[in-house]
């Protein structure tokens, strides 16, 4: 990691009417990744009309010269695959159109292995599990679905880690990055996640649910 930049701050009305600042997490000579939050989009298309395009808003402050970006030696901010915008987490960008080339061919190929964490509540009981159902996106909403017709391969394996008041924490490995496809595949083996409203009814996460004796004044 940059010593100089280990933030990427944006000022008010870049996403949204507050300032925001969000961890570098990653520094290379061919790429860098930012911890981008729930809520933003990594680019504007039609199931994110309304949210905050993030990766237009780094463009945006490169163009001005901000230095924070100006210290990364960056030539461009090229993305490598989108994060959905409901989902936090590292959003990954070459700084060359080469290192674009080179990362998206091994993205593209399965050489990259994604992780994510996240709490639900568990119907199965079970403590590992796999789902490989291909997916494609709805014609009409804006949600994907199973299709063993036009849906695309891929793969997710959870793993329970630990209980966490009345959930628990789970984690998804998977080498692809289809839309949705952690939500629905934890879905389909009844894991509700946490706040998940479109593939299952995910419960609301309270503080009196993960800290113990906790009482509401």
């Amino acid at each position: 990691m940059a010593d100089k930049a280990p933030f990427i701050s944006f000022p008010e009305g870049y996403l949204g009417s507050r300032s925001a600042k969000f961890p570098l997490i990653a520094d290379t000579d061919e790429y860098f990744a930012i911890n981008k939050e729930a809520g933003l989009a990594c680019f504007q298309h039609d199931w994110t009309q309304g949210k905050p395009d993030f990766t237009a808003a780094l463009r945006r402050e490169l163009i001005g010269g901000k230095p924070q970006l100006a210290r990364l030696g960056i030539e461009g901010v090229f993305r490598i695959f989108n994060l959905d915008a409901e989902v936090s987490g590292a959003t990954l960008y070459a700084k060359t159109e080469a290192a674009e080339e080179k990362i998206k061919n091994a993205f593209g190929s399965r050489q990259i292995r994604m992780f994510y964490h996240f709490l639900a509540t568990n119907e199965s009981g079970e403590r590992e599990l796999a789902s490989d159902l291909p997916l494609a996106r709805h014609f009409q909403e804006r949600r994907m679905l199973v299709s063993h017709k036009t849906g695309k391969k891929c793969k997710t394996q959870f793993r329970f880690l630990r209980n966490f008041g009345q959930f628990e924490l789970w984690e998804a490995e998977t080498l692809d990055m289809r839309t949705h496809q952690i939500r629905l595949h934890a879905a389909e083996l009844g894991l509700s996640i946490v706040g998940e409203e479109e593939y299952a009814k995910g419960e609301k996460i309270l503080l009196s649910g993960i800290k113990r004796g906790y009482r509401p004044s």
